[in-house]
């Protein structure tokens, strides 16, 4: 990636999940996580480079951080709450967020997730009757300089915000599902050591329903905190309080990461898509 040392120019400082950047033979920058499989980096190092356009000879950086990377976040519970019965999703958060003002939670700006499918082209599946991949390509507004994307039951890359034109220049491989974008927006509260997000999750102009993310700060191995984070989201969930997201089973005792959030909002958005697809209950009378 060039020659000499790397000056303060090339690292953007600010929100967390800064990355490298000023350099301008750089195609592109991918933080792939130690388990991403060989295929994985052989189809980015293959077919994206090649394609990127860049005034400068064109590389492909592919950095494999270890499970210890610094870059932590607080474990961090994402779920889906019902919408009350008798009242609008936007009733529902009202009463959410009441709960917590009552509790002494302070506000603290706004927050937005967001997710857009991108499935297999057709024209790269070898034989007839072959399944497609779905991708998910996500953003978070904790992490503004950073795009997720997302395979089904595979790796989380988490690359530069280019990743976005990247996807256009690769619609050969990967074509955006229609009308497959799907968001979260509403507002961050802190309350001591927790940070609560309560958001309305939208597909085009309509609440499809409401988001619970509680982060515990001080923390960073799931199984250390989870009885914490279980009492407070009992506090004002109630009834509606979740379980251990299946992402704490599979990082018993590792380090909790901003990939593991992105993982349960992946999951939350895809069981709202379903919910949305499900046909509702006929009633025959005779």
């Amino acid at each position: 990636m060039g020659g000499g040392a790397e000056s303060d120019s090339d690292v953007t400082e600010g929100p967390r999940h800064a990355l490298p950047r000023g350099r301008v033979d750089w195609a592109l920058c991918f933080y792939v996580s130690s388990g991403a499989p060989a295929s994985i980096r052989a189809l980015f190092s293959e077919v994206v480079s090649p394609r990127v356009g860049c005034w400068s000879t064109p590389h492909f950086s592919c950095l494999i951080l270890p499970s210890s990377w610094p870059d932590t976040m607080g474990v961090t519970c994402v779920s889906q709450m019902p919408v009350a019965e008798g009242k609008s999703v936007q009733q529902t958060v009202e009463l959410l967020t009441r709960k917590l003002e009552m509790l002494g939670a302070e506000k603290q700006g706004t927050f937005c997730v967001d997710c857009e499918t991108y499935h297999t082209a057709a024209s790269t599946l070898g034989s007839q009757g072959q399944a497609g991949k779905l991708m998910y390509v996500m953003h978070n507004s904790e992490y503004p300089l950073s795009c997720f994307a997302l395979f089904e039951n595979g790796p989380c890359l988490v690359a530069d915000t280019n990743f976005d034109v990247l996807m256009v220049k690769l619609k050969g491989f990967f074509q955006s599902a229609k009308a497959s974008k799907i968001e979260t927006r509403g507002t961050r509260y802190q309350y001591c050591d927790f940070l609560v997000k309560v958001g309305t999750v939208t597909m085009g102009p309509s609440a499809r329903g409401i988001s619970v993310e509680v982060e515990y700060g001080p923390c960073v191995v799931a199984s250390d905190c989870w009885s914490l984070l279980l009492e407070f989201l009992q506090s004002f969930l109630g009834s509606h309080t979740p379980g251990a997201p299946a992402v704490f089973g599979n990082r018993h005792d590792a380090v909790y990461s901003p990939a593991d959030t992105m993982v349960q909002y992946m999951e939350l958005f895809n069981k709202i898509r379903k919910q949305q697809q499900m046909p509702y209950p006929v009633t025959i009378c005779i």
